[in-house]
C-alpha cells in the first residue's frame, strides 16, 4: 500500500523551528512521516537535511535515540543517491559511527558527501557517505551502499 504524499503542517514547522532556508520535505513513507518532519535546503555542497530533536526522538537517557540517528542518516544518504540515480533503489548496507550525542531541542543536520557517487553505477551499487551535526557539533558519520533496482521484464 502506497502512502499519499504529505508535508509538514504550518504547526509542525513552527514547532521544529528550522534554520533559515530549510523547507519541509514531502514524505511518501509512513515510517518517514512518523519520524519527521524532515527539512531540506540546497547549498553550495548540494542538499542538506535536518530535523529538530523532539521528545519522540529521545531514548531513556534523554538523548536522541541511535535508531533515529540511523534513520536520519539513511534519509540523508538516499537523498544524495537520488541526485545521481533513478529510483527505485534500496539500502543494502549502512555503517554509522556515533561520535557525540544530540539532545532534546537541538537542530540535527546532515549532508551527504558525494565524492564516491560516480563509482559503482555499472554494477548498480552506489556508495555514499555523510556527516551529521547537532547544533554544529559532529555527532555521527555514516556510509552506505545503495542498490539500484531494475524492473523485471
Amino acid at each position: 500500500m502506497k502512502m499519499t504524499a504529505r508535508t509538514a503542517t504550518p504547526e509542525m514547522v513552527v514547532a521544529a523551528r528550522p534554520p533559515a532556508g530549510f523547507e519541509p520535505i514531502t514524505s511518501t513513507s509512513a515510517f518517514g512521516w512518523e519520524n519527521g518532519p524532515i527539512f531540506e535546503r540546497l547549498n553550495e555542497n548540494g542538499r542538506a537535511r535536518g530535523f529538530r530533536v523532539a521528545e519522540r526522538h529521545i531514548n531513556a537517557g534523554g538523548m536522541c535515540h541511535g535508531g533515529m540517528m540511523m534513520t536520519f542518516a539513511d534519509i540523508v544518504l538516499a537523498a544524495a543517491v537520488n541526485e545521481t540515480a533513478e529510483p527505485p533503489f534500496v539500502t543494502i548496507r549502512m555503517t554509522t559511527d556515533f561520535i557525540d550525542v544530540a539532545l532534546l531541542g537541538e537542530w540535527v543536520e546532515g549532508e551527504a558527501i558525494p565524492t564516491l557517487m560516480t563509482q559503482g553505477l555499472d554494477d548498480g551499487v552506489i556508495p555514499v557517505s555523510c556527516r551529521i551535526r547537532a547544533n554544529g557539533r559532529l555527532v555521527a558519520s555514516a556510509s552506505g551502499l545503495f542498490k539500484l533496482l531494475r524492473s523485471r521484464r
